[in-house]
């Protein structure tokens, strides 16, 4: 397989858009010179769609460059896994970032606070993380909580380390409503999760503590 020469994507979209981005203007500017503001809109709408066409090569160029979803989430100021979910098609075979980083991968789950609990089994919550911390930023936390706030619904969102389960499997409807794997930016940002875990490994739930025997 003869590998991807480094910004052959780019450089094939000024091969076969170049001369007409160059006609284009000049005709925009005439357009909007003549009065003709409607041809000249037109003409600014074309120059956006290939815009864009130019932003999806630089992105292919980056990642057959060998940069991971990390780098292409810090070039586009997104979370990694936004990056994913915005540009895989764009790579043959990349794997999500959960797969390129597994130590910095996480679980989530989710539930609606009227209908569903939550135990230690799903782990800490979201909320009492650093309000900074990149797992806010991750695209499914921003989604989920934007429509519940959208319904007006209580959401809450816990975060685990992968072991018992990963992504949607085994997933209860009456527990919780989405279970994905994402990812943390950094190791660091682990560290005070590890700790919280091991914190509620070492509590009892409240259902343990209905089940003890009172002492005499």
């Amino acid at each position: 397989m003869t590998p991807t020469r480094t910004g052959a994507h780019t450089a094939t979209f000024r091969e076969q858009y170049g001369s007409w981005l160059t006609d284009g203007l000049t005709a925009t500017t005439q357009a909007a010179t003549a009065g003709d503001f409607k041809q000249a809109v037109t003409l600014t709408g074309r120059f956006a769609a290939a815009a864009q066409h130019l932003h999806h090569s630089v992105v292919r160029d980056a990642l057959a460059a060998g940069l991971d979803w990390w780098q292409i989430g810090e070039l586009l100021t997104v979370h990694p896994q936004a990056a994913f979910d915005a540009y895989a098609n764009l790579a043959d075979a990349t794997r999500t970032p959960a797969q390129q980083r597994p130590h910095l991968a996480v679980v989530c789950t989710a539930g609606l606070a009227a209908e569903h609990d939550m135990d230690t089994e799903h782990g800490i919550d979201l909320d009492d993380l650093d309000p900074q911390h990149s797992l806010t930023t991750d695209p499914t936390v921003v989604q989920l909580r934007a429509a519940a706030q959208l319904l007006g619904d209580d959401i809450w969102i816990a975060v685990k380390l992968p072991g018992e389960y990963d992504g949607d499997d085994d997933l209860d409807d009456e527990a919780a409503i989405r279970r994905w794997t994402t990812v943390a930016l950094y190791p660091d940002e682990l560290g005070w999760l590890r700790e919280a875990l091991a914190l509620n490994a070492e509590e009892p739930d409240d259902d343990e503590d209905e089940d003890l025997e009172p002492l005499l």
